[in-house]
This record gives C-alpha cells, sequence and structure tokens, in this order.
C-alpha cells in the first residue's frame, strides 16, 4: 500500500463508479470527493440509486472503481490485488450490516474474536469481554445468536467491528432491521465508540434519527455529492430529504 500525505482516515478523490458500456452505461458515483477525519461518525444519506451502496462498496474493496483514489489511514488502497483487498477488509475495516452476519454456531464472545481468529492474531480475550461489556453482554458472552435479540445481535456486531482496533467502521443501515428503542441503544453506542475510542464511523441510513446521531450528514444526488449538513438534527435532515430536488439542481 502506497502511503499518502492525508491524516484522514478514509479519503476518496474523484471517485467514479460506471456499470455497464456505450449506451447502456450507468453511472453510479461521479467524482466524488470526500474526507473523513479519525475520531468522527458520518452519515451518507440520498435517495434511492444516489450511490450510497457503491460508495461503501467501493470503499470496502469490494468493487473496483472506474477511476478515483481510495485512501485508508493514509495508505492508498485503489489498486491493491484481490487478497490484499481481502486482508484490508480483514485487518483495517469494520462492518456493521442491518442483518447482523452473526454465524449461529459460534457464542457471542467467538463471534466478536472471530476477525482476530481469521487474521492469524492472539485471541485477547481481555479486548473480547471488555467490549462485550461496553455494549452491555458482558453476561451473555456464552449465548448464541439465536438466544439474543435482534438488538443483542446487532450489538454483538458492533463489539466484532471493533475488535481489530480498525481505521474505520463501515455500517450500512445498521438499525434498518430494529425497533426505535432498540435503535437508539445501537446508535448510542456507535456514537460512544466514537466519542470514547476515538473510533471513525462512516454510516449509510435513510433514517433522520438515525443520522442525527452523527457529526455530519453528506448527501449524495445522482452519484454526486450535494450537500452536506454538520451538527445535524433529526428535523434539519427530514426537511433537507424532502427538498431533494433542491440538492439535485445543486449537483448538476
Amino acid at each position: 500500500m502506497n502511503s499518502t500525505s492525508t491524516g484522514a482516515a478514509l479519503e476518496v478523490r474523484d471517485l467514479t463508479m460506471t456499470y455497464g458500456e456505450d449506451v447502456g452505461a450507468v453511472q453510479a458515483l461521479a467524482d466524488v470527493d470526500l474526507s473523513f477525519a479519525r475520531g468522527t461518525f458520518t452519515a451518507v444519506m440520498g435517495p434511492s440509486g444516489s450511490g450510497k451502496s457503491t460508495f461503501l462498496n467501493c470503499v470496502a474493496g469490494l468493487d473496483r472503481p472506474t477511476a478515483g483514489r481510495v485512501a485508508i489511514d493514509g495508505h492508498d488502497v485503489t489498486d491493491l490485488d484481490e487478497d490484499d483487498r481481502t486482508r484490508l477488509r480483514r485487518d483495517r475495516i469494520g462492518f456493521v450490516f442491518q442483518g447482523f452476519h452473526l454465524l449461529p454456531y459460534l457464542t457471542a464472545e467467538q463471534n466478536v474474536g472471530l476477525p482476530l481468529r481469521l487474521a492469524g492474531r492472539r485471541q485477547d480475550r481481555d479486548r473480547i469481554r471488555s467490549l462485550l461489556s461496553r455494549v452491555g453482554l458482558g453476561e451473555r458472552a456464552g449465548h448464541l445468536p439465536g438466544a439474543l435479540s435482534g438488538g443483542q445481535q446487532q450489538r454483538v456486531a458492533i463489539a466484532r467491528a471493533l475488535v481489530t482496533q480498525p481505521a474505520v467502521v463501515l455500517a450500512d443501515e445498521p438499525t434498518g432491521a430494529l425497533d426505535s428503542a432498540t435503535a437508539h441503544d445501537v446508535l448510542t453506542l456507535i456514537r460512544d465508540s466514537v466519542d470514547t475510542l476515538g473510533q471513525t464511523v462512516v454510516m449509510v441510513t435513510h433514517d433522520p434519527v438515525a443520522a442525527s446521531y452523527a457529526d455530519a450528514v453528506v448527501f449524495l444526488v445522482d452519484g454526486r455529492v450535494a450537500g452536506r449538513m454538520e451538527r445535524p438534527t433529526a428535523d434539519a435532515v427530514a426537511g433537507q430529504m424532502a427538498h431533494l430536488d433542491e440538492l439535485v439542481g445543486a449537483a448538476s
């Protein structure tokens, strides 16, 4: 991985992703420039088809962009081969998904420790237990996912995302399958990982309430950055989302 001069946890420059060719080509991302400072929480929002999922896939190394650069923790990772991209996802990126993605035959403790095991690293049981305690599941470490509620499973997933001390955590609709009270608890945990652990979080969401937990919201429209809101409130985000036509105009 080549070093870059940036001090950001995550940075993309001129990020472009085009699917298909000629008249059938669809541009999912177009010249996206974004920088995410260490220890910050950013929500990414936009209408369906705005490029949110494509952005996450390119940042995570799941898709190779058509053009542009991706740097994680000061290293340009755009041109990594498949093996190195796999190691990048394992070691430097944490993931929190809407569907939890826990292995049903592993206990909560074993699920949290899985990224360390896959990386061939020592199973730091103290760190694993500490993270489970931080997410309120210290006494549930030996339970299988099937014995946990949806909110508890998402807490395990958050602990798993943090166990390798990644450069950035990518959260894809992490509260989409949860009721509002449980979603509040999960978002509070994500917020706490930023405030007390210095974690960097980038979260895709459609929910203005979820976005209000972030430090800033980036709006994508038609694959382009169309706006940014600092210190978002749920009402302010909802108001902006209700006037996406204005953002479309700004992006064109």
